[in-house]
């Protein structure tokens, strides 16, 4: 296998981080986490549309990250995403559980895991894989050892592979900066008036990751920082 790096363009302000991903994992794979972490900064983009409606603002935000398509088209808000399921906005469907929810986002293309049972976070990120598939989880809102609520969030790794989780609730976070993604579920609790979010049940929405064939030879062209790698089978 040859890894070739071919100049495009400017590599200004390229950072070096970066590119070493491309030889610390195989081509693919860090094809997939560098498309998901820069994806992260679009999820921030879509709005919350308020109400409880958590599962689907976390899931367009999700597809937003991991560039998911329906009928060629990018999800770009929660609207696009109740169109395609020929939903009204003023009545989005209420989900009863992770189950129900992921099967909706079949409907639409997602390709999705199985609805596992997790309690904590090891139970995550074992789920979450290292291609760029992030990880939709329900959890219960806690206060005083009660639950008083039902949330959705998600955990994605970042381009370093570092466990975070994205929250619904963009510009209104506890932490500067940090336009709803956090490095604890623990960080998320008290946006709720909770003293917890405890998860119960998760599942893998799958990256999809597509791979031209030419000559016979599977290629994989990525455009990296100003620079395209690509990789042939030799």
């Amino acid at each position: 296998m040859l890894l070739r790096l071919e100049k495009e363009g400017s590599l200004k302000g390229a950072g070096t981080d970066a590119l070493r991903l491309v030889a610390i994992f195989p081509v693919g794979k860090a094809a997939q986490m560098v498309k998901s972490a820069k994806g992260v900064s679009i999820a921030k983009l879509i709005v919350d549309t308020g109400g409880p409606n958590c599962f689907w603002v976390a899931s367009a935000k999700a597809f937003a990250q991991i560039s998911n398509k329906h009928k060629g088209k990018l999800f770009a808000s929660v609207e696009d995403l109740a169109k395609a399921l020929n939903m009204s906005m003023e009545k989005l469907w209420k989900i009863p559980n992770l189950t129900t929810g992921m099967s909706y986002l079949q409907k639409v293309g997602a390709k999705i895991g199985k609805v596992m049972p997790v309690s904590t976070l090891k139970d995550i990120t074992q789920l979450l894989p290292h291609n760029g598939s992030v990880v939709m989880i329900a959890v219960n809102v806690m206060k005083d050892g009660k639950i008083i609520g039902g949330h959705a969030i998600y955990a994605f790794r970042t381009a370093l592979g570092k466990v975070r989780f994205m929250d619904r609730t963009v510009g209104r976070t506890t932490k500067a900066g940090t336009q709803g993604v956090f490095k604890s579920i623990d960080d998320i609790a008290p946006l709720y008036g909770a003293s917890a979010l405890v998860p119960y049940e998760a599942a893998v929405l799958q990256n999809v990751f597509v791979k031209s064939i030419a000559h016979d030879a599977p290629k994989l062209v990525i455009p990296l920082l100003g620079e395209i790698a690509t990789e042939d089978s030799k």
